[in-house]
């Protein structure tokens, strides 16, 4: 009986310790291969902000996923890319989406299909390149209406990114 209480907490904890490092996204972003682009470290952009290489300042590349500690965490499975610029980029907070839906500002947000996990996190106005209500249903497993807001291009989700077009 000892052996077997055993293998149930041993299983229940390695199941639990994996679950931990799913992400939360919606089934939308499966087939998503672009990385996030963070400015300042918490304004989601496109790549396309990026007009030439004299816009940037620094520049840095999570390819791993980060740990659950950090804020990076749930942005993306394809790697994030940081960015400093020089030009001031403008942005709405989560709140302010979520006002202007009319939904509870504490309302969830994602970008791309991933779920913002930190309210820190802002998205530059001009990256926006649509923004959906999903309702819950049996695929996605949501308990409310979230926003999702889509900085990639119907092309980019299909097609994947071209991070090489600033050379």
């Amino acid at each position: 009986m000892k052996t077997i209480s055993s293998t149930i907490i041993f299983i229940l904890l390695h199941v639990y310790s994996y679950a931990q490092d799913d992400f939360n996204k919606l089934p939308i972003a499966t087939n998503i291969s672009c990385p996030m682009l963070l400015v300042d470290e918490h304004i989601i952009v496109n790549i396309n902000i990026i007009t030439s290489k004299e816009d940037i300042e620094e520049i840095g590349v999570i390819k791993d996923k980060p740990s659950r500690e950090t804020n990076f965490y749930n942005l993306t499975a394809n790697g994030i890319l940081f960015a400093k610029l020089k030009k001031v980029i403008p942005y709405k907070t989560q709140a302010e989406l979520n006002t202007f839906l009319d939904l509870d500002e504490n309302n969830p947000v994602y970008v791309n299909g991933y779920l913002l996990e930190h309210d820190t996190y802002t998205i530059a106005t001009e990256s926006i390149a649509e923004v959906e209500l999903v309702a819950p249903n049996k695929e996605n497993n949501l308990a409310q209406t979230v926003i999702n807001v889509w900085t990639l291009t119907q092309e980019e989700r299909e097609n994947g990114c071209a991070l090489s077009q600033m050379e």
